[in-house]
């Protein structure tokens, strides 16, 4: 997990992480980077000799951003909070002149983030579950 968090952290411009708080409390955040799958697929996933030139470019010349985590904690729901994350994060995002967002890994079964944000404009293309399995 850790590993991951590094990784994506060394990609993510910090005008596009998003905290909400209340006091000295983290209450919610949205973690937003751009997506630069177009230039991995063009350098076939090798950086060296000259591939870390064209992801370069891709941060610099995408339409697209990826939204990867977008929360609040469930006591802080439905009080305004929400409203202002998704406002900031609409800053953000136009500030950007990014033209489309792709929400990530949200879960099938989150209804209710599911419905506020199809009330928003949302259209849903990727269904995301759970599998579990007793081993």
């Amino acid at each position: 997990m850790r590993v991951v968090a590094d990784r994506l952290i060394s990609i993510a411009d910090p005008r596009l992480i998003k905290l909400v708080m209340k006091g000295d409390e983290i209450i919610g955040f949205c973690f937003a980077f751009p997506d630069i799958s177009a230039a991995i697929q063009r350098t076939k996933g090798r950086i060296w000799p000259f591939g870390w030139f064209h992801l370069w470019r891709e941060f610099k010349r995408t339409k697209w951003v990826n939204l990867n985590g977008l929360g609040l904690l469930p006591e802080h729901q439905g009080v305004g909070g929400n409203t202002i994350l998704y406002t900031e994060l609409f800053k953000s995002i136009y500030e950007f002149g990014f033209e489309h967002a792709d929400l990530v890994q949200v879960e099938e079964e989150n209804y209710k983030s599911r419905a506020e944000m199809s009330t928003l404009g949302v259209q849903w293309y990727k269904q995301h579950r759970i599998y579990r399995r007793a081993l």
